[in-house]
């Protein structure tokens, strides 16, 4: 029976080539888009799966109810973790974290590796298995480290172990050795933390002199909780530590306004669970790349919109081709065909169709697979569709859409009368409804999908060509690295560039401005008690010239000048750091920054965004402080010719540091690397739209060819009777334009909802113009016209003699 009914299959999908071939066009395209966005979410939402214990493993961070706003934050004290371990049974492991980086030598070989400073609890927390070494306390001496694989391999020869050997780091400018007691295997690409080698955090330069300050929060703390540990009832319990400790914290907040919590509560110690890491965007200083849920999500809702379309799309074609083959359903009943035989036999050519598609669909995805990880900076491949999961949510999707693909259309047929189907008379009215009624759905999601990728490309060239207060298109990063000071760097460098017509100035600074090719990027933020309340503010290292460099303008006092010796304990203020200090003037204001010595203010400049647009311009304070190291030199080079003087800059940098990467990158480069995420966004979206009409179109050609041979005899009587080809067009084109602008005006409200809500996630936005829904409804309804008036025209110049010759 099965053989007979493949057999039978392939006879009618060989004399239905055409729309069959349409069929796995659409199909294919659809699957192998739905593959690669389905494999993207699979990756996303496996972040951190591996560690063995994570269930109970969380994340402190301190809450603080401030009367502008509430700040969340990951930053702890160093003494925090010993004392909470001390008070608290609940919790079986901790660790504190930092990072950090060396110059690592052994012998003859020398590299720069990222540090990662932890307790020795941390490998107990983590699953970041020792393959090598002592598995049982592999940080058990101050002198000991581990490395990964990744470490090993870049500096031992191939077949050295390098378990015993003592290697010398560069840890703030002094050279010492430890010894290699572990190996850690390298870490998956689905990890938040990622390390090259792992140190006691006694060793952090910073441990000595915040040993006993609260106030000095610097490290990131990780907790393992016993099981079944009430979580809530255990952060409830940690308000009386946090009153013990950080009662200054309290008091400040509470004398400038506070709003307590729910609890009556104005600064609190929470725990997150670190399995909801890679998702929270709420807390700032999470480890990891953060990403927002949302844009996952929406990469699964594109999915899924592209799977129906092509779903509406198969359905309208088997339709489309059932009043080509009614006779046949006719004849097969009448020898006594039964309703389960004939559905079988449908059902046998969907899942024969749907087999070809999903070979072809895998082929196309392997092939764009390649740039469709580097767009989106993920690691995946076809190898994960062998996950269980996702194996079993394959199958399970590819058997729901040949049910649906395929029985409705044979139930259809099913339902035409014996009699009237052999006369050649198949009544139409209930499939035109169902067909019209698919077709705006596959329309206004195509519609939707275009409104998306208008509104996400305005935002995104909004970003990028935003003023932002600085020069940042002459202007050039040099990350310093860890091999070097970077304070003596820059007075090398300086040196060596001095006089050079080709550099207009250098400078330096703690941080970066955008994402350099580091990919380096914070914010240091300090608060200090003035005048009866509190002032927060972000702090900037500076050196001198760095608002010539930037081409920031002072609005008011002067710069830092080397002919003023007082200059080390002056800062210059932000205008909106400047209205925080005082409504009339605060030049020359006194700011107790540190317990040792006020700093005054010298200068005030204007504001510019040394953050991304998603966040406001905070009040930030320049300072020439010496306990602040440089990690970027800037170097303003001539305009006119800036390739060249990119690569002057370059020369000079590796003619004066030989034993230093060169990692130097235009301003305006490392601005626009802050909204990668936009641009990943904007062409998921304009991929996503062009692949939806795609599809669409192909079912709307099939929908078309149907009807124009439905009204072959109507188009023949027109013309006889006067009518002419455009007027015909128009009359056939007329009812699928009314349906395709239907979809456009369901889609727009959709459209502004789900954009609004989008947009509040910046501080600096766009508005939602009326032009970007009627250029998105005119496109559709453009595209729709051109799909269907090749047919119509192909119809209306048809000879009318042909059309009636049977009458």
């Amino acid at each position: 029976m099965i053989k007979n009914y493949i057999k039978t299959a392939l006879r009618n999908l060989w004399k239905g080539r055409v729309f069959n071939l349409m069929n796995i066009l659409g199909l294919s395209v659809a699957i192998a888009t739905c593959t690669l966005l389905f494999l993207a979410i699979s990756f996303e939402f496996s972040f951190d799966n591996f560690h063995e214990k994570l269930p109970n493993i969380y994340q402190l961070y301190t809450t603080a109810n401030r009367s502008s706003k509430i700040e969340k934050s990951t930053s702890m004290p160093i003494p925090l973790a010993p004392a909470l371990k001390a008070d608290y049974q609940d919790i079986e492991n901790i660790s504190r974290m930092a990072n950090g980086g060396a110059l690592v030598k052994y012998g003859e070989k020398q590299i720069s590796l990222n540090i990662h400073y932890v307790d020795e609890g941390f490998l107990k927390i983590f699953t970041f298995p020792i393959i090598s070494g002592n598995t049982n306390r592999p940080l058990q001496h101050l002198n000991d480290i581990v490395i990964t694989e990744y470490a090993a391999k870049a500096l031992f020869a191939k077949g050295v172990d390098p378990v015993g050997k003592t290697v010398e780091l560069k840890l703030n400018n002094q050279a010492q050795s430890f010894i290699i007691t572990g190996l850690a295997k390298d870490f998956p690409n689905n990890s938040s933390i990622a390390f090259d080698i792992l140190m006691r955090f006694e060793m952090n330069p910073n441990y000595q002199q915040a040993l006993n300050q609260w106030d000095n929060q610097n490290n990131l703390v990780y907790i393992q909780l016993n099981d079944k540990v009430d979580v809530q009832g255990f952060e409830k319990r940690l308000q009386t530590f946090v009153n013990k400790h950080f009662t200054e914290a309290i008091n400040n907040i509470k004398r400038d306004g506070a709003r307590p919590d729910v609890n009556g509560n104005v600064y609190t110690l929470n725990v997150t669970p670190f399995a909801h890491n890679h998702f929270n965007t709420d807390i700032n200083g999470l480890e990891g790349a953060v990403v927002s849920q949302s844009s996952v999500i929406s990469l699964l809702v594109i999915g899924i919109f592209i799977l129906v379309i092509a779903c509406i799309n198969f359905i309208n074609l088997s339709v489309a081709r059932s009043f080509t083959r009614a006779r046949e359903i006719g004849v097969r009943k009448t020898l006594g065909a039964s309703k389960l035989q004939l559905l079988s036999q449908f059902w046998v050519e969907t899942i024969m169709v749907c087999l070809v598609a999903l070979v072809v669909g895998l082929v196309l995805a392997s092939m764009v697979l390649s740039g469709f990880k580097a767009n989106l900076k993920i690691n995946i491949s076809m190898g994960m569709l062998l996950h269980p999961t996702l194996l079993l949510t394959g199958i399970g999707l590819f058997v729901l859409i040949t049910i649906i693909a395929g029985f409705y259309p044979a139930l259809l047929m099913l339902r035409y009368k014996t009699v009237m189907v052999l006369k050649g008379s198949v009544n139409t009215t209930k499939p035109g409804k169902v067909r019209n009624t698919l077709l705006v759905v596959q329309f206004a999601i195509s519609t939707l999908l275009i409104v998306c990728t208008l509104i996400t490309w305005q935002q995104t060239n909004y970003m990028q060509n935003k003023p932002l207060g600085y020069n940042k298109s002459e202007v050039i990063s040099i990350p310093t690295g860890n091999g070097v000071d970077g304070n003596q760097a820059l007075r090398l460098f300086r040196n060596v560039v001095n006089g050079d017509p080709t550099i207009v100035s250098v400078t330096g600074a703690y941080d970066n401005l955008g994402n350099g090719k580091d990919g380096s990027q914070r914010t240091s933020i300090n608060g200090f008690n003035y005048n009866g309340h509190e002032l927060r503010t972000a702090i900037q290292k500076v050196d001198y010239d760095y608002l010539k460099t930037l081409d920031i303008k002072l609005i008011d006092g002067r710069d830092f000048s080397r002919e003023y010796a007082t200059d080390s304990n002056a800062v210059l203020v932000n205008e909106a750091m400047a209205k925080q200090i005082s409504t009339k003037n605060a030049l020359g204001a006194d700011l107790p920054m540190d317990d040792k010595y006020k700093s005054r203010v010298i200068g005030i400049f204007k504001n510019y965004n040394f953050r991304s647009l998603h966040d406001d311009i905070m009040p930030l304070t320049l300072v020439m402080d010496k306990n602040y190291p440089i990690n970027y030199i800037f170097v303003k080079v001539k305009p006119g010719n800036l390739i060249q003087g990119f690569d002057h800059v370059s020369q000079k940098w590796k003619a004066t540091f030989p034993s230093v990467d060169y990692k130097g990158s235009w301003l305006n480069e490392n601005t626009e690397k802050q909204y990668q995420k936009e641009k990943r966004l904007s062409t998921i979206f304009i991929s996503s739209a062009i692949i939806a009409i795609l599809i669409s179109c192909i079912g709307l050609v099939a929908i078309s060819i149907m009807i124009m041979v439905q009204r072959t005899k109507e188009i023949g009587i027109r013309k006889v009777l006067g009518s002419s080809v455009s007027s015909i067009v128009m009359l056939l084109s007329g009812d699928f334009i009314k349906l395709v602008a239907l979809a456009a005006v369901i889609s727009f409200p959709i459209g502004w909802w789900v954009m609004s809500d989008w947009l509040k996630g910046y501080a600096y936005r766009i508005t939602i113009e009326w032009w970007v829904f009627a250029l998105a409804g005119v496109a559709a309804i453009v595209i729709a016209f051109i799909t269907i008036s090749f047919q119509a025209i192909k119809a209306a110049i048809a000879n009318p003699v042909k059309s009636l010759r049977s009458e």
